[in-house]
């Protein structure tokens, strides 16, 4: 009798430790998700029209390869946010606002994706370099954006050439230390990334 009520015990212990489990397996965390909404305002730039451009989808850096908001802590010291993130991977948001951007700009006649089948004249590479909130020490924080940018030119039968290439970085403070005001400067860095860039193409494609 007595090793039977042990053994009820042990097996009531068992379903008892199974439920804490799955209910622990079923807690849901209260994310918030975020895009770039960059726009671009000003009217296009009056061109020959003739250029066709590929903007290809921009590569980032490992370090900030995450949908999570990544703050800077330290000279070395960085985190990532597991409560406030990217709705979509950064790397394409940035790619797609690059492409909307250009497309609106009148430097090509027409700005193309890598899945279309038209042969362009020209191709655009990037790759973020950085991507992060910087809260270290005493200052002000604020939103940092490093894109490197390379125009190649593409001819039939030969190999494309690299044609430029530039690093653009932009630094943006934030009005508060919140994931809002993080991404809405992150805007305002891409804004002043694509208006330079755009200046920098004028000089090569029109």
């Amino acid at each position: 009798m007595k090793h039977r009520l042990i053994r009820s015990c042990f097996g009531l212990s068992l379903i008892m430790s199974a439920i804490i489990i799955a209910g622990c397996g079923q807690e849901s965390y209260d994310k918030q998700h975020y895009i770039l909404d960059t726009q671009r305002a000003s009217s296009a730039v009056a061109g020959n029209n003739t250029n066709i451009l590929e903007v290809r989808r921009f590569t980032i850096a490992s370090a900030f390869n995450s949908k999570s908001l990544i703050y800077r802590i330290g000279e070395f010291e960085y985190e990532s946010d597991f409560y406030n993130e990217f709705l979509v991977s950064p790397a394409v948001m940035i790619t797609e606002k690059a492409r909307n951007w250009l497309s609106t700009s009148g430097l090509s006649r027409r700005v193309l994706d890598p899945t279309s089948y038209v042969d362009p004249t020209h191709v655009i590479e990037g790759n973020v370099i950085a991507l992060y909130g910087d809260f270290r020490g005493e200052a002000r924080p604020t939103a940092v954006m490093e894109v490197r940018i390379f125009l190649l030119e593409t001819k039939t039968g030969k190999e494309p050439v690299i044609v430029f290439g530039k690093t653009y970085k932009s630094s943006v403070g934030l009005e508060s230390e919140g994931p809002e005001d993080l991404v809405s400067a992150f805007d305002r860095c891409l804004v002043e990334i694509l208006t330079n860039l755009e200046e920098d193409l004028a000089e090569r494609l029109l």
